[in-house]
């Protein structure tokens, strides 16, 4: 009886895990309307640690959009692509890219340090920054622009995966997002966007 009960309570417990990641999955996309001042109500101050093993904040790049992605190094495909993606934009952009810093923030602390991300934004493109911290900021910043990540144990302890939501975010003044993009969105896409959002600080 001991063990049916035991066993009853774990699918109880594993089916509400499972619901409680649908739902923090789902959060983003569905509270994430524009507000009438034209932003997101996603975002905000951050202070992590950049490529130079310095403090940096989102004050830290004055008169730049921010153009970031989370994710983690060993990501076999999503953050990949998404960062590819990135690189193209930028590209699209020609000289208004010196307007924008793209940014690539880490979900797993543990194993990202500084020098390795910096070797790994490298492969991608040579403005891409990638930014580490402590858990405790990670978790801070990630809660901050509503990340969803999860740690997947694997076969060796150091050998776990990273379960995490893959948009692309455009950051304002405060940190604050202006433009998000999902992973399905193109290069041209991010490009259009980041010009129009370019345009209206002109004007």
């Amino acid at each position: 009886m001991d063990f049916l009960r035991r066993n009853a309570l774990f699918l109880v417990a594993l089916v509400l895990l499972s619901a409680g990641a649908i739902w923090l999955k789902a959060g983003l996309t569905r509270d994430s309307g524009q507000q009438s001042g034209g932003t997101f109500d996603i975002g905000g101050p951050f202070t992590l640690v950049g490529p130079d093993g310095q403090p940096v904040t989102e004050k830290s790049w004055p008169g730049k959009l921010l153009l970031v992605d989370f994710g983690y190094r060993f990501c076999p495909d999503v953050c990949p692509t998404n960062l590819q993606t990135v690189a193209a934009a930028l590209e699209t952009l020609g000289p208004d890219a010196e307007r924008v810093q793209p940014l690539f923030i880490t979900i797993d602390p543990e194993r990202d340090g500084r020098e390795a991300m910096n070797a790994y934004t490298a492969q991608f493109h040579p403005r891409l920054l990638g930014l580490t911290g402590t858990p405790e900021r990670i978790a801070a910043v990630a809660k901050t622009f509503r990340v969803y990540y999860r740690k997947v144990p694997g076969g060796a302890p150091d050998a776990y995966s990273m379960d995490h939501s893959a948009f692309t975010y455009l950051v304002g003044a405060g940190g604050i997002v202006i433009k998000l993009f999902n992973h399905d969105t193109t290069a041209d896409q991010i490009a259009a966007g980041v010009r129009e959002s370019l345009s209206k600080l002109k004007s």
